[in-house]
C-alpha cells in the first residue's frame, strides 16, 4: 500500500526538523543572538583620595585695639611669599562689640607657604595714639614651622637710627689694612665668623695672581664668574680665602674690597714667600 502526504503536511514535518537542529536565521534588522561568554568580575574601583596638605606649626601676633579710635595693625612681610596669614578680631565678650570704646584683641596667625627667611612689620597706626612699627624675623624651616623673634619697635616718624658699621681689618707684617665688606650672604657669615674670634692664615702664593689659605670653617658660596682686581678678598669653593694681587677670571665669591693700597703696594707687604694675614672685625658708626 502506497502512503500519501499532502504537501501542507510535508511542509509542517521539514519545519519541526530543522527547529530540532537549532538552525536560526536573522531577520533583517534583528540583533544577532547572543552566544555564550564566561562571566568576568567587574574591576574594583578604588576611590580617588585628596594628597594631604602639609602644613607645619603656626606662629601667632597679638596686640590690643579699641573702638573708637583705637589703633589699627597691618602686617607687611619683605618677602610676602613665605608666608600667609589670618586676622581675628575678638572681644572680652560678645555683648562688647555693641558698646562704644569696648576693647578688643587683635590676631595674626601665621602658616609657612616655603623655607626661607624674612623681615616682617606690623605697622600700627591710630588717628588719636601714638604710630609704631613692630620689627619681627619670620622664619620658615623645612617642615614649614613658623618661628617669629622679636626684633624691637619704634616710632615710623622718627629718624632712622645710626647702625654700626662693620669693615674687615686684616694686619700684614706691620700694617694694618681695612675692606669694605659685599653685601652678601658669605660675607655676613665671614663677619659673625669673625666677630666671635680673630682669625691668622697662613697665605701661599697660587698661579702669580693670588694668596691662599685654608679656612678653620666653611662659608656659604654667592659664586659669580667674575674678573678679579688687586685688593680683592675673595672666597674660593667655601673653604679658602684669597687675596688677589692681580686679575683672573673665575668662578668666585667676592667677600671684601681692599682700600687704601695697589697691586705694587700688596705684592711688596705679601712678598714672594708664605705670608701670615691676622683677620678682624671693626665697628664704625
Amino acid at each position: 500500500m502506497t502512503l500519501r502526504r499532502s504537501v501542507p503536511a510535508l511542509l509542517l514535518t521539514l519545519a519541526l526538523l530543522l527547529g530540532a537542529c537549532g538552525s536560526q536565521t536573522a531577520r533583517p534588522g534583528a540583533a544577532p543572538a547572543p552566544t555564550d561568554v564566561p562571566e568576568t568580575e567587574a574591576p574594583e574601583i578604588i576611590p580617588e583620595t585628596e594628597a594631604p596638605d602639609v602644613k607645619g606649626q603656626t606662629a601667632e601676633l597679638q596686640f590690643e585695639s579699641f573702638d573708637g579710635g583705637g589703633p589699627d595693625f597691618t602686617v607687611v612681610p619683605d618677602d610676602p611669599a613665605l608666608v600667609s596669614w589670618e586676622e581675628r578680631h575678638a572681644y572680652a565678650k560678645p555683648d562688647h562689640e555693641q558698646m562704644t570704646g569696648a576693647g578688643y584683641t587683635v590676631s595674626f596667625t601665621f602658616t609657612g607657604l616655603k623655607p626661607g627667611e624674612t623681615r616682617l612689620t606690623v605697622q600700627e597706626r591710630s588717628p588719636i595714639a601714638e604710630n609704631l612699627d613692630h620689627y619681627y624675623t619670620l622664619t620658615v624651616d623645612a617642615a614649614l614651622n613658623v618661628t617669629l623673634r622679636c626684633q624691637g619697635t619704634r616710632d615710623p616718624d622718627a629718624p632712622e637710627p645710626v647702625r654700626p658699621r662693620p669693615m674687615l681689618a686684616l694686619r700684614i707684617g706691620d700694617r694694618v689694612l681695612y675692606a669694605n665688606p659685599e653685601d652678601n650672604e658669605s660675607a655676613r657669615a665671614l663677619i659673625e665668623a669673625l666677630s666671635e674670634e680673630p682669625l691668622t692664615l697662613t697665605l701661599r702664593d697660587y698661579g702669580g695672581f693670588e694668596k691662599v689659605g685654608e679656612l678653620p670653617w666653611e662659608l656659604p658660596r654667592c659664586d659669580e664668574t667674575l674678573t678679579t682686581v688687586p685688593g680683592d678678598l675673595i672666597l674660593y669653593q667655601g673653604t679658602q680665602l684669597s687675596i688677589y694681587y692681580d686679575e683672573n677670571t673665575w668662578s668666585l665669591t667676592r667677600l671684601a674690597k681692599v682700600y687704601g693700597v695697589d697691586r705694587a703696594g700688596l705684592l711688596e707687604l705679601l712678598g714672594p714667600e708664605d705670608a701670615e694675614v691676622e683677620l678682624w672685625v671693626e665697628w664704625s658708626e
